[in-house]
């Protein structure tokens, strides 16, 4: 029998000694444009667009037109705004052509500079420039996409675009900050057979040479990134959720498989709508679903893209966790439609304000809906690090906890540093401080605060100060105070939990970190909940780096951060642990799962033996619970890979797979007609673990499902297709 006992690698020392520093923290300043950071001068203002594209498929490039009505706020001697990899052909303000000598690039800042051979006036002006680019491969402004026609297999392509971060500039010259909201209105050319989709409807179609012209109807004010046009042989399926046209979008042969979206996206609609006190302002909403290009998917105003498999659902082929990804990117993208395009982050160091949020709201309103897939709990797990959506707290706590962390909010000077910004910190710790937030504060308290905020801010941009600031008037709390230590430093605190005489329990906090010698010792203000086993929780600001509980049994199992909902570790001294072990029945799934992730992550950090998990694993009352064996099963592979080439792994394997196989023989190889759906995942989940850990009976049943599926596709469920495989 394994030996829980043993040490291994995976016991990471820490230093002993630490620097004692704390980085100084400019409070933020709410939202005022004249000071909002970027390259642009901020005297110009574009106030609408009116842009034409002709595409050249052939030849991989394209031809455009625009015109830019300005609001010019002071004299200025030039204009300058965004292009890059475009070249500009002619130019012209207010009607009156500029000699090509005044046309100059600055391809490495990417800007085009118009210089004035007289002072421009303060007032409305028109801008006119011609300009020609190209059709990427990649997913870089306008690009495009080779695919197989479904049925037929013939060879198609199509186009697409992506401007996030700064890439709409690829596409037409353009203010493109995000402080630069205006309207847009587009017009393509595409040929005749193509169907042509932007941010709005379709104002009207006509024949002309190669093709025919599309004109979109102009959008409200946005930032130019959110623009978006995808044009191809196209079909769609559509519905209505009053007053909002609701469509999914994919090429020939694939709309139907956009039904589960299609469905999910009205029921969605209508969770937002209430919930942000805010209906959704434009007429339609489009799914769009692209064969190629890029990963994810992008929040375009009204017309939001996918790669097709976080779009697709195929009932005959599709797994159970395929849908529910699917649900999960949906909400994700429809946050977005508040969070971030009606109201925008002011410049790219508040990103966090787009994608947390969005993370956040994306997996509140899936667990609304679904309660069965246990997303919280299942969110804490670090499963799969290519996917940004989900798996918040765990993922962004192992990076947070080591020496290449940064804060949520960072400085952003370059367009390099604005993309390089969309990483696990952005949004999976931006989305599990919002959690503890939104437990600390009171879920009616904080949407209410949320609601004051989108009302304030519609059609303009924020900064965080302006989100704390009406979280803080609805609570009544000094919200940007606790604020500042989770978002403007790095990190995150451990909590140790000491018992004393008189019904009394000390706290502590540190900053928690694995493998991070002389880490700067900062402090935070934590929302701590904490609950005696069986009694209702409560909730304490611990302001400073020592706080203390009163009235607290000393015969009962107390449990800080209730349902794991706060974005810190526990650590808990001997007599604390053993009662939670003894109540460990008496927890709510959450909680135990929570201690799984705590225990193993001290683990890691050198602060507890692993036989402090393995003791808290044995302990655990026998169940089917997914989120429990999986953040086990996490575990169990991480050492398994770890003692690669070990003598010890043979006998780590035959203990690893003890642990799993009486759930596994519990749930059976076939689905049963009436099980929860969470019973498929763990399923297959536990079929992938024991495979690992050379389960021979495992593989050998693999193998037989495999050599039936050949021959008889339909033998095998979707849900057991990727394991087995």
């Amino acid at each position: 029998m394994f030996n829980p006992e043993m040490r291994t690698p995976l016991l990471f020392f820490v230093g002993l000694f630490f620097i004692m520093f704390r980085p100084t923290m400019d409070a933020e300043k709410p939202f005022q444009f004249a000071t909002t950071p970027g390259k642009l001068p901020k005297e110009v203002l574009p106030v609408e667009y009116s842009v034409r594209i002709v595409p050249n498929i052939d030849k991989f490039t394209f031809t455009g037109t625009e015109t830019v009505k300005l609001s010019v706020r002071s004299p200025v001697r030039q204009l300058v705004l965004n292009s890059l990899e475009l070249k500009i052909t002619d130019a012209s303000l207010d009607g009156k052509v500029l000699p090509k000598s005044a046309i100059k690039t600055d391809k490495k800042n990417e800007l085009l500079i118009l210089a004035l051979q007289s002072e421009f006036a303060a007032g409305d002006h028109t801008l006119a420039l011609s300009f020609a680019g190209k059709i990427n491969q990649q997913g870089q402004g306008l690009f495009y996409i080779p695919y197989q026609e479904q049925g037929s297999g013939t060879k198609k392509i199509m186009l697409g675009t992506q401007f996030e971060a700064t890439d709409a500039r690829r596409f037409f010259p353009c203010w493109d900050e995000p402080v630069f909201r205006a309207r847009f209105q587009l017009t393509t050319v595409v040929p005749e057979d193509w169907h042509a989709v932007s941010n709005m409807p379709i104002e009207y179609e006509k024949k002309t040479a190669g093709g025919k012209e599309v004109r979109f109807a102009a959008t409200p004010p946005m930032s130019s990134y959110l623009n978006v046009l995808v044009a191809g042989e196209l079909d769609l399926i559509e519905s209505r959720s009053e007053p909002t046209q609701l469509r999914v979008i994919a090429t020939k042969g694939k709309a139907e498989m956009g039904r589960y979206a299609l469905e999910a996206t009205a029921q969605i609609l209508n969770y937002y709508n209430n919930y942000f006190g805010a209906a959704y302002p434009l007429p339609k909403l489009d799914q769009i679903a692209l064969p190629g290009g890029f990963g994810g998917a992008m929040e375009n105003w009204g017309g939001i893209t996918y790669y097709e498999s976080a779009l697709l659902f195929d009932p005959k082929n599709s797994s159970a966790e395929t849908k529910q990804n699917i649900y999960e990117v949906l909400a994700h993208e429809m946050a977005h439609q508040w969070f971030g395009d009606l109201v925008t982050m002011a410049w790219w160091d508040n990103l966090w304000l787009n994608e947390g949020f969005a993370s956040w709201m994306g997996t509140k309103c899936t667990a609304h809906f679904n309660p069965q897939w246990e997303v919280w709990l299942r969110r804490n797990l670090p499963r799969d690090p290519t996917r940004r959506v989900g798996i918040a707290k765990e993922q962004a706590m192992e990076g947070d906890a080591r020496s290449t962390t940064h804060p949520i909010q960072q400085p952003i000077a370059t367009e390099a540093e604005a993309n390089s910004a969309f990483d696990d910190i952005t949004y999976k710790k931006g989305q599990s401080f919002l959690r503890m937030l939104e437990s600390f504060l009171g879920e009616d308290i904080f949407r209410d605060g949320i609601r004051q905020y989108i009302a304030t801010h519609k059609y303009s941009n924020s900064t965080t100060a302006d989100l704390w600031n009406a979280l803080s008037e609805a609570s009544k709390k000094p919200v940007g105070e606790i604020a500042a230590g989770w978002t403007e430093q790095p990190g995150f605190p451990v909590v140790k939990v000491k018992r004393e005489e008189g019904n009394k329990v000390s706290l502590t906090q540190e900053r928690f970190t694995v493998n991070f010698r002389n880490a700067p010792l900062l402090e935070w203000k934590i929302p701590l909940t904490y609950a005696v086993v069986g009694e209702a929780p409560a909730t304490l600001l611990m302001a400073n780096k020592t706080g203390k509980l009163q009235n607290i049994p000393t015969d009962r199992a107390l449990k800080l951060n209730v349902n794991g909902a706060g974005n810190y570790r526990v650590e808990y001294d001997e007599p604390s642990w053993n009662l939670l072990l003894q109540a460990l029945s008496k927890l709510d799934v959450e909680d135990r799962v929570n201690l799984l992730s705590d225990g193993w992550a001290l683990v890691q950090a050198n602060r507890a033996p692993v036989s402090l998990y393995f003791e808290l694993v044995e302990k655990l009352p026998a169940s089917t619970e997914l989120a429990e064996r999986e953040q086990l099963i996490n575990v169990l592979d991480f050492i398994n890979r770890l003692l690669v080439g070990s003598s010890e792994r043979e006998k780590f394997q035959r203990y690893a797979r003890s642990l799993l196989r009486p759930t596994f023989e519990t749930l059976g190889w076939d689905p049963k007609a009436v099980e929860p759906p969470a019973a498929g995942n763990l399923r297959a989940s536990l079929i992938s673990a024991l495979g690992d850990l050379n389960d021979q009976k495992i593989i050998a049943g693999c193998r037989e499902r495999f050599a039936k599926y050949l021959t008889s596709p339909k033998s095998l469920a979707p849900d057991l297709r990727p394991p087995v495989f």
